[in-house]
């Protein structure tokens, strides 16, 4: 069986603060939306796409605390992952982070 890669990374700007909460076996974990700019087909159009990213390491959740804030720049490498709204049952496609570089 061959084996995939899921990797990605995304730059863009925090659009809110993060929610710090646990999960149900009580390890932290953080939730932030990152609006990225792309080129739209016309001239001088700029298209926003809003990311949900979650950090489940303790030690980005930890980061994270201290210098995630509304409209700081950052660019997440991560894997793609999808998922299932418990709400109406729509595909959510979500980044589970594994680094975070903060861009000052």
């Amino acid at each position: 069986m061959a084996r995939g890669i899921n990797h990605v990374v995304i730059a863009g700007n925090c659009s809110d603060s993060a929610r710090f909460h646990t999960t149900y076996n009580g390890a932290p974990c953080a939730t932030f939306k990152l609006a990225s700019d792309r080129r739209g087909v016309n001239k001088g159009e700029i298209l926003t796409t809003w990311i949900k990213v979650n950090v489940y390491s303790e030690a980005l959740v930890d980061i994270c605390e201290i210098r995630l804030k509304k409209g700081v720049y950052v660019i997440v490498e991560g894997e793609l992952m999808n998922r299932e709204s418990a709400r109406d049952g729509e595909q959510l496609t979500e980044v589970r982070a594994r680094e975070i570089v903060f861009i000052d």
